[in-house]
């Protein structure tokens, strides 16, 4: 067994014989998540008898683009066509000049420069782009930024980069100021990028990679936002063969752990590689009684489970963790 502080969240990382043997409850207040990494096939329903879900390690979200546009948002709920009309309307409102830009050196900087005091606002955020910002100055031939600015100040932006030979146009990292984003500028940007990925003739459009976990780095309600744009999660190595892989969560919850927090897994009985695997079953976890689960499912049409976490109690010493 190794403990690890996974971005602030302690994680206890296990054996499958660990995961079978241990008495977990007696955990409960020092670790928020127990998991085993890539388990084989076989061992996930004693994993699953002893309270742990079999899980792909990370999701992509994935859409057609459709024909046209009017195709694309036929696809979405009645509400959220709405909401991305009323986006529209303010941005025209309020004279933001919105256009497609391939990503220079100059605008790479002005982005992650918007992107870090977006960061700065969030619970727990991870600066991803940041982060990889080498990488983005050496794909930048294979990027495009749809951009909207007021009075010649970006305020918000989305980069996405073209993958022809998955068909695919990757929405990978977006930034709005605080005054835009309570307008809703995203939904602007996303449908934007989504209509300049139709026009260059690409199938589908991606909005990202999330680590299979929400109510930590990602948060709960972005799950439902990305649902409501008409993304669908599908397992991250199924669309990237060489990114992501399997694991097994047990949730035990915790203080830095949201409540709510949701992740989805593999639907029992089905013991099929993820590739092989059907629908995924969105797990909803929550110590508070009857938490209302259609505000985080979305438009989500797979099955819902509701799990009820018990309060955790003051450790006598808190675990040793390893940073990860």
């Amino acid at each position: 067994m190794q403990i690890q502080d996974t971005h602030g969240l302690p994680v206890a990382v296990v054996s499958v014989q660990e995961a079978r043997e241990t008495d977990w409850e007696t955990w409960r207040g020092r670790v928020a998540v127990v998991r085993v990494s890539d388990p084989p096939v076989a061992a996930w329903p004693a994993l699953r008898a002893a309270g742990f879900l079999p899980k792909p390690s990370w999701l992509t979200w994935i859409a057609g683009t459709g024909d046209s546009e009017e195709e694309f948002l036929r696809g979405l709920h009645r509400k959220e066509r709405q909401s991305v009309q009323a986006a529209r309307r303010h941005a025209a409102a309020e004279e933001l000049r919105v256009e497609v830009l391939p990503l220079t050196e100059p605008l790479l900087a002005e982005f992650l420069g918007l992107y870090e005091r977006q960061m700065g606002r969030m619970r727990q955020a991870l600066p991803v782009a940041v982060q990889q910002r080498d990488q983005l100055r050496e794909a930048s031939a294979e990027l495009f930024a749809v951009c909207a600015r007021r009075a010649g100040t970006l305020v918000g932006a989305c980069l996405s980069q073209r993958l022809p030979e998955a068909d695919l146009v990757r929405l990978r990292f977006s930034a709005v100021d605080e005054r835009s984003r309570s307008h809703s500028l995203a939904r602007v940007l996303y449908m934007a990028a989504v209509g300049h990925a139709r026009e260059l003739g690409f199938g589908q459009v991606s909005l990202g990679n999330d680590p299979n976990l929400y109510g930590h780095v990602v948060e709960a309600g972005l799950f439902a936002f990305k649902t409501r744009l008409g993304f669908r999660p599908v397992p991250s190595q199924s669309v990237h063969p060489h990114r992501g892989d399997d694991s097994a969560d047990l949730v035990l919850g915790g203080p830095r752990l949201a409540d709510p927090a949701l992740l989805l897994s593999y639907p029992e009985p089905a013991e099929a590689s993820s590739a092989e695997a059907g629908a995924l079953r969105l797990e909803l976890f929550s110590a508070t009684a009857g938490p209302d689960a259609s505000r985080y499912t979305g438009s989500y049409g797979g099955e819902v489970r509701v799990h009820a976490l018990r309060p955790a109690p003051v450790p006598d010493e808190p675990a040793p963790v390893a940073s990860a």
